[in-house]
């Protein structure tokens, strides 16, 4: 399906994709505010940029098990999105991908996912819990920045970096572990988690203690 092709179908409520379609490309349903579910076929391998940003009535979302990468933008300000299930097939989650989620409750990456983009969770105003798996090796710009209900967070051993202001304004987190592996951490990275009352950073960590 090609860049743009139901760009801004307001009326839109819903559409099944046929199981032959192997790509949504960048900006398909962009803008498409009535758009309430959507089916998307095994046989999709790439989601595309933007390719359901602003769909605000959007509430769930299944990615089948072959889509690799969710591009960035991907589902940026799909406000109504509670829920969604990201498979192990996917590796990448580009930047600002699930910015401005409001209605976000709760996420698991999957295992094979090496990269958090800049920005990817970046105003999840309702996101209480996140799991990182030990797959991951960085953890990009303000990926988290303005999670203003997250709790609690592990930065596995894996993660060789954290961003500046990845966590900056997390107002509700009350404590952090940091991983071994972790060498950099950014400037403002925690700046504003006015709730924070724990670090743990592991023995085996040899730059923070």
């Amino acid at each position: 399906i090609g860049s743009s092709a139901f760009r801004g179908c307001t009326a839109l409520t819903s559409i099944t994709i046929p199981y032959n379609v192997t790509s949504v490309d960048d900006y398909v349903f962009d803008g498409c505010i009535s758009l309430t579910s959507i089916t998307i076929p095994i046989s999709v391998t790439r989601i595309g940029s933007s390719a359901f940003r602003r769909c605000t009535a959007l509430t769930s979302v299944t990615i089948p098990d072959n889509v690799t990468s969710l591009d960035d933008y991907a589902f940026e300000g799909c406000i109504s999105l509670t829920s969604i299930t990201i498979p192990i097939s996917v590796t990448s989650i580009g930047s600002e991908a699930f910015w401005g989620c409001t209605s976000l409750t709760s996420i698991i990456i999957p295992d094979g996912v090496t990269r958090i983009g800049s920005s990817t969770f970046e105003g999840c105003t309702s996101l209480t819990s996140i799991t990182i798996p030990d797959s991951v090796t960085s953890i990009d710009i303000a990926a988290f920045k303005g999670c203003t209900s997250l709790r609690s967070i592990t930065i596995p051993d894996s993660v060789k970096s954290v961003g500046s202001s990845a966590f900056y304004g997390c107002i509700s987190l009350i404590d952090i572990t940091i991983g071994d592996g972790v060498a950099s951490i950014g400037q403002w990275a925690f700046s504003g988690c006015s709730s924070l009352t724990s670090i743990i950073v592991s023995e085996g960590n040899t730059v923070y203690d």
